[in-house]
């Protein structure tokens, strides 16, 4: 808590939330930092970050040591796209464990909500559409899996099967025959946006350095120095309770004013 610009209290309770999903205690470590940032980046309160992230990292079935990537292009995402961190904590939970199932990574399925939250589709309504589609793709002998011609497994596969769709014309009686009702509008947004979809997905990987940015962007201010500041006291304040510590908790206070209030 001193060297963010979250408090103890908040730093334990993301820590908690992590620990409900599971994590031990090498691993709520490993991923504080990450969470961190992400809640930093988006805005987010510490623990509803940390369900998210630790959600998503679950659904995914990735290792803990991911969780870097997970945040980064959950963040990230939020400034290419209509995605905002309340989308998440809506469509995360239904649609992760599916993609999944079909070998569609976060990178694959975040591009899918984005492109669908541009078109104005609410976080629910979203999730539940693209699941599905996913489901209807996972039927080998069904329409839309014939229709679209290949095995669909990432952004990359569905993209090219929906150019193909797209050149022969594809009407809505079509697209009604090939998905459901409730997912017929999706269907018709991502024929529409397939030539963007894989670099969007591009866009939102491998961008661990961009979240940080964003984080640090944030605090790049007279607001944002106090909340460090703030924080920074809470820690010292924390140290106190301890005389063994009280010597290296005024030293970082010292050190911290020293460094951000000079001039």
């Amino acid at each position: 808590a001193a060297t963010t610009q979250f408090t103890a209290i908040e730093i334990t309770n993301m820590q908690i939330e992590l620990a409900k999903l599971g994590f031990t205690t090498e691993q709520i470590e490993a991923s504080t930092e990450a969470v961190s940032n992400f809640a930093a980046a988006t805005g987010a309160d510490m623990a509803a970050a940390a369900k998210v992230a630790g959600s998503a990292l679950r659904g995914f079935n990735m290792d803990a040591s991911e969780m870097e990537r997970v945040v980064s292009v959950l963040g990230v995402a939020t400034t290419k796209s209509a995605l905002d961190f309340q989308a998440y904590e809506s469509s995360l939970s239904k649609i992760a464990p599916v993609a999944n199932a079909f070998e569609f990574s976060i990178e694959d399925t975040t591009a899918l909500l984005g492109q669908l939250a541009n078109a104005g589709f609410d976080a629910s309504s979203a999730a539940t559409a693209t699941r599905n589609i996913l489901l209807n793709m996972a039927d080998a002998g069904g329409d839309l899996a014939i229709a679209l011609g290949r095995p669909v497994k990432s952004a990359d596969d569905l993209a090219e099967g929906l150019k193909e769709l797209q050149a022969d014309g594809i009407d809505l009686a079509t697209a009604l025959e090939l998905t459901d009702k409730r997912s017929v509008a999706a269907f018709e947004t991502f024929l529409k946006g397939s030539d963007t979809l894989v670099d969007f997905r591009d866009s939102i990987t491998d961008v661990n350095d961009e979240l940080k940015a964003m984080a640090e962007k944030r605090l790049d201010s007279v607001q944002g120095q106090l909340t460090l500041l703030s924080s920074a006291w809470d820690g010292f304040v924390l140290s106190m309770g301890e005389s063994i510590m009280a010597s290296e908790g005024l030293k970082n206070i010292l050190g911290f004013l020293a460094e951000n209030l000079e001039g």
